[in-house]
């Protein structure tokens, strides 16, 4: 009798072991699928981004709308989203002017970036260049998403923003947080955990801004959409 209950208490010791290892595991394999859906787009960035910003496959899918027409304000040429070998962080119109009870709020490009004090109201109240290089920066230099990311650490990664272009605001153009960022770099990195029920393991970029569609795979390379605004400052680490 004495065998049979230490073999139980054994067994018992066994499995109880075995469910913390798998609760261990489920807590730091932040590296999981991003999607249950094939996130395969089969078209490039440039397709993708044209797309859903003139309503193509439904009139009313216009997400992108407000980044085009800032694309366009800049005179950046369209055909630098079909590069290869790229990471796209494109601005759903909730990024560039968001409003609540009518008041555009401080957490978008436009009331961020106050145009003398005031929250602007389109993208030709800023200069061109200031509009231009910070589209600029949201296009990395290399692939980086839940596939490439080597770990929860931040990763610097360098950006299509000229060198100083984030140096200084431009007069008349305030930020309440701008730090000058010289190597117009970005910090990239996969969040150990799920913040929310609808957000698991995030992208976090440059430590302010969780993803919110992130990962999804073009013929060209990575994309991950933002509905908030990024700001350039870069965090110490």
């Amino acid at each position: 009798m004495n065998r049979i209950i230490n073999k139980l208490i054994v067994a018992i010791g066994i499995v109880a072991s075995l469910s913390l290892v798998g609760c261990y595991k489920a807590q730091t394999d932040y590296k999981k699928e991003p999607h249950t859906l094939d996130p395969h787009l089969n078209k490039t960035a440039q397709e993708y981004l044209n797309d859903r910003a003139n309503g193509v496959a439904a009139p009313s899918d216009t997400i992108f709308r407000l980044m085009l027409q800032g694309i366009q304000y800049a005179g950046i040429d369209m055909n630098i989203y079909a590069q290869t070998g790229k990471t796209f962080i494109l601005l759903h119109n909730d990024a560039i002017r968001r409003l609540d009870k009518n008041v555009v709020q401080p957490d978008c490009f436009f009331g961020a970036n106050l145009v003398n004090g005031k929250a602007a109201t389109k993208w030709s109240d800023y200069p061109k260049d200031f509009v231009k290089n910070y589209l600029l920066y949201l296009l990395l230099d290399g692939v980086y998403d839940h596939y490439t990311l080597p770990g929860i650490d931040n990763v610097a990664v360098n950006t299509q923003a000229p060198a100083g272009s984030l140096s200084a605001m431009p007069a008349g153009v305030t930020r309440s947080t701008f730090t000058p960022n010289d190597n117009s770099a970005m910090k990239i990195k996969v969040l150990n955990s799920s913040p929310s029920n609808t957000s698991d393991y995030p992208i976090v970029l440059n430590n302010v801004i969780n993803v919110r569609t992130s990962s999804l795979l073009a013929t060209n390379g990575t994309i991950h959409v933002i509905d908030r605004f990024l700001t350039t400052t870069v965090p110490v680490e």
